[in-house]
């Protein structure tokens, strides 16, 4: 872990706050908040909260507040001064928390396939969700040729190694069974509905387009 987080602080932390602008608050964010409010919740948690933006700005805009976690320091920094919030957001992984606080909805989007304990997390999360809240997150099909054109370049990247030539390591890039996930929601108790990211965002590049979102409902 000592690694990766030395990898958020100083790599992917300055690449999102560049990014997460590029991106910006396109179809498939906008669903995804509308899911994270749809049960009208008067607080959420989000594991892997970057910069607050544009999630939670959206949420903080419909009156929710909103709480978090990161790895990356100067993102907690970040967030901390978009939503408001100077006690509700932390620096660390969400593993850590030994509080007894439970939120309306837990969250954890665009950022599991940076996890590589996902299942871990998610019974966390659920820990930390109040009896009749909600869950949401998204994961990266290990199936789809996207995750094996990724898994392909690893490979590679490897070899180079063991060959002696110098490349960038790339930490994160776990993938899930679809099908596993669903017999794992099933197991500890939760409703959930799904949908692809090509359904949601109507793309038809079947090759880039390797995420699926789960909204569950805990039931005690």
């Amino acid at each position: 872990m000592g690694n990766e987080s030395e990898y958020f602080n100083k790599v992917y932390d300055k690449f999102w706050s560049v990014q997460s602008r590029r991106y910006g608050y396109a179809p498939y964010e906008q669903n995804l908040v509308r899911l994270i409010a749809k049960s009208n919740p008067g607080k959420v948690f989000e594991v892997g909260i970057g910069t607050g933006w544009p999630i939670g700005t959206a949420l903080k805009e419909k009156g929710i507040v909103v709480d978090g976690c990161d790895l990356a320091e100067s993102s907690v920094m970040s967030a901390r001064k978009e939503l408001g919030n100077e006690e509700g957001i932390w620096v660390g992984d969400v593993m850590s928390y030994m509080g007894s606080e439970q939120w309306d909805t837990i969250y954890c989007v665009r950022a599991s396939w940076y996890i590589p304990d996902f299942y871990d997390t998610l019974l966390k999360m659920i820990s930390m969700t109040k009896s009749r809240g909600y869950l949401v997150f998204d994961v990266m099909d290990e199936n789809s040729p996207c995750c094996l054109k990724i898994r392909w370049s690893a490979l590679k990247e490897k070899y180079y190694r063991f060959l002696g030539i110098h490349v960038n390591e790339v930490y994160g890039r776990h993938f899930i069974n679809i099908s596993k996930m669903k017999k794992f929601l099933k197991k500890n108790g939760l409703d959930y509905q799904c949908w692809s990211e090509r359904k949601i965002t109507g793309n038809k590049d079947w090759r880039n387009t390797p995420k699926v979102v789960f909204l569950c409902r805990k039931e005690n």
